[in-house]
C-alpha cells in the first residue's frame, strides 16, 4: 500500500502526493498543475507550495499557497 496525500490549494484539489523512495511524487489530477506531474519532492508541503506557485504562474495572479509560503 501506498501513502499519499492530497494536494489541494485554495480549496481546488490539484493532484496527490504518493511516498516514492526516499520522495515524494507529484501526481497531477488538474489539469493547470501538468507542468509538475511526475516531479518529487521532499514532502507533501513542498509539492504543495510549487503547486500554488504553479496555479499563480497560469492565472497571471500573484502565487496562492499557505500562508507564509514563499511569494515572488
Amino acid at each position: 500500500m501506498h501513502t499519499s496525500r492530497p494536494i489541494e490549494v485554495q480549496g481546488r484539489f490539484l493532484g496527490v502526493a504518493v511516498a516514492h523512495a526516499a520522495a515524494w511524487r507529484f501526481i497531477a489530477t488538474d489539469p493547470v498543475v501538468e507542468d509538475i506531474d511526475g516531479a518529487t519532492f521532499p514532502s507533501p508541503a513542498e509539492a504543495e507550495r510549487v503547486a500554488g506557485l504553479v496555479v499563480g504562474r497560469n492565472s497571471g495572479a500573484r502565487p496562492v499557497g499557505r500562508p507564509g509560503a514563499m511569494q515572488r
